[in-house]
């Protein structure tokens, strides 16, 4: 990305962010981003198709760092803690950290295209670490193809994930992210979490 670009990108990361945690994403508009930006709507228009798509693109970009880091996670954890543990902190991390953001797009669910992004990044990660251990997964019923069994396993859980971090931000308080994060991978099924 060239320098012109890159700047421009930040301007509107920046920007989709004030505004998302002032009001509701779905009352923010293209000028007003265009404007707290200080870009055309031309530009705007060459980065995202509306408000809703770039704050998706631009948190879901979030969560690709976050989730880089538990790329290569074991089959099997070496304590009574999950592979999942820390991951699944990061994930809640950076909710909380944007949580009126998150919270200004709940109606009373996440909105479309911000649902589908958590989605996503949650069922790719989940998706990797089958393809790399694919010996934890639980037996395959008759009638189902291999591909189709991994993509229902990823979809469950990953939709499900997304559920629990929904309730969560209505509930209010997001002070406790461990206990959080405990009660997500409580719900989660054993072959997942590789304990020892």
């Amino acid at each position: 990305m060239d320098p012109r670009q890159a700047r421009t990108r930040s301007a509107l990361r920046d920007a989709i962010h004030t505004l998302a945690a002032a009001k509701r994403i779905d009352q923010v508009t293209v000028a007003e981003v265009s404007r707290v930006a200080g870009i055309t709507r031309d530009t705007f228009y060459r980065h995202a198709a509306t408000p809703v798509r770039l704050l998706a693109d631009v948190l879901g970009e979030e969560l690709d760092e976050t989730l880089r880091a538990h790329a290569d996670l074991p089959a099997h954890s070496d304590s009574t803690l999950s592979v999942f543990d820390e991951s699944e902190r990061d994930l809640l991390r950076h909710v909380a950290e944007h949580a009126t953001i998150y919270r200004n797009s709940m109606h009373p669910r996440l909105i479309g295209p911000l649902r589908d992004a958590l989605t996503e990044r949650i069922e790719q990660a989940l998706a990797h670490h089958l393809d790399r251990h694919p010996h934890i997964a639980p037996p395959r019923e008759d009638g189902i193809t291999p591909e189709r069994h991994v993509r229902m396993l990823v979809a469950y859980a990953g939709a499900g994930t997304v559920a629990a971090i929904e309730e969560w931000l209505r509930s209010g308080d997001l002070d406790d992210i461990d206990a959080a994060a405990r009660t997500v991978i409580a719900a989660s099924p054993a072959w997942w979490l590789g304990r020892s």
